[in-house]
């Protein structure tokens, strides 16, 4: 088919229209994420509480600074910072583990039927290099009622490292469950060597009936 002129104008403007309103679908999201109209239980403020016997060591950056002769490293954040449920993220506030490799493992405040889990990590427009390397990549969420127990493996999911700050995971209808605790198994990273950093993770569902 053979477009007239006029067609192809009105095609043109149809594609910067959907550009336009994917674009204000963007800025809507980063002001009001999905994750935060749903009820999150991996929060620190309801209750929940990070396992840390069951969790990776906090990194220990290498990064000092002078004040009057003195060398002072500066102070690690734990993580805790991940069950906060911040939505605006800063760069540098988050928990980081050393390597690619590492895990958190929360006690949540009830026994939880899970169904979606949420992953944050500054995007790159907010980070001073452009890049996040240091994000996590793959990840895996495991549930279990007793700590002895081995867990459940709810699912395996890809943190997109060009996707929203707040990413949502919907675990596989066969895999949800009634919970007490959750481990965030991190796999891999977006390529930095020394250590991975999470600002924050939610666990969203319904109280066990």
């Amino acid at each position: 088919m053979v477009l007239t002129p006029g067609c192809k104008d009105l095609e043109k403007l149809l594609a910067n229209q959907h550009e336009e309103l994917l674009r204000i679908k963007k800025e809507l999201d980063y002001l009001l994420p999905p994750a935060d109209l749903l009820p999150n239980f991996a929060l620190e403020s309801l209750g929940a509480r990070i396992l840390h016997q069951m969790t990776s060591d906090t990194y220990q950056s290498r990064e000092t600074h002078s004040l009057c002769g003195l060398v002072i490293r500066r102070p690690a954040v734990g993580p805790t910072i991940v069950i906060q449920g911040k939505s605006h993220l800063l760069p540098g506030q988050c928990w980081a583990f050393a390597g690619s490799q590492g895990r958190l493992s929360i006690a949540l405040p009830y026994k939880v039927s899970i169904s979606h889990v949420t992953l944050a990590h500054i995007p790159k427009m907010l980070s001073p290099t452009g890049t996040i390397p240091s994000a996590p990549k793959e990840f895996s969420v495991y549930g279990k009622n007793d700590l002895a127990d081995e867990g459940s493996l709810l699912g395996t999911f890809l943190y997109n490292e060009d996707g929203d700050q707040l990413q949502t995971f919907k675990l596989p209808d066969h895999k949800i469950g009634a919970f007490t605790y959750i481990s965030l198994q991190v796999k891999s990273n977006w390529g930095h060597s020394e250590y991975t950093c999470l600002y924050g993770f939610r666990v969203h569902g319904k109280l066990e009936e």
